[in-house]
């Protein structure tokens, strides 16, 4: 006992706090955790006794789910203390977000600038093309 009185920081070489308060402090923490998350589970079974109109539904649920998703992460995940590597990923998935998005604007861009006429839901081609005539075959060979 008096080896700790004489060295309280032997407790701290790993970089936590393994102290009976500190120890009640994040068990208490988690409580709270768990509790928000039976609270919006609740809420989410509440929400659906509405019988709202589905998009509605579905904006309402995936806010909850979000959020209960944001919870488990930051705090059974202890990515809450990970703020670089979290900003570092959530750079990287807007980037790549943004290329994908890009892909398809600029394949219709130059499609449209190479072959005039070009459209990529074919309603002019469709429209414009004659109907086959009474013996003739519509397989375009």
């Amino acid at each position: 006992m008096t080896e700790h009185a004489a060295h309280p920081e032997e407790h701290l070489h790993d970089g936590h706090d393994n102290s009976p308060e500190a120890v009640k402090k994040e068990i208490r923490k988690y409580l709270y955790v768990f509790y928000s998350l039976a609270v919006l589970t609740g809420v989410t079974v509440w929400i659906s006794t509405f019988h709202l109109p589905i998009h509605t539904a579905v904006i309402i649920a995936l806010v909850v789910a979000g959020v209960k998703g944001s919870l488990v992460a930051a705090f059974f995940m202890h990515l809450i203390s990970e703020r670089k590597l979290v900003y570092g990923v959530l750079l990287l998935t807007v980037f790549f977000f943004a290329v994908l998005m890009w892909g398809p604007f600029h394949h219709k861009y130059d499609a449209e600038r190479e072959w005039p006429g070009y459209d990529l839901n074919a309603k002019k081609a469709a429209a414009a093309a004659p109907a086959p005539g009474p013996g003739e075959h519509s397989s375009g060979h």
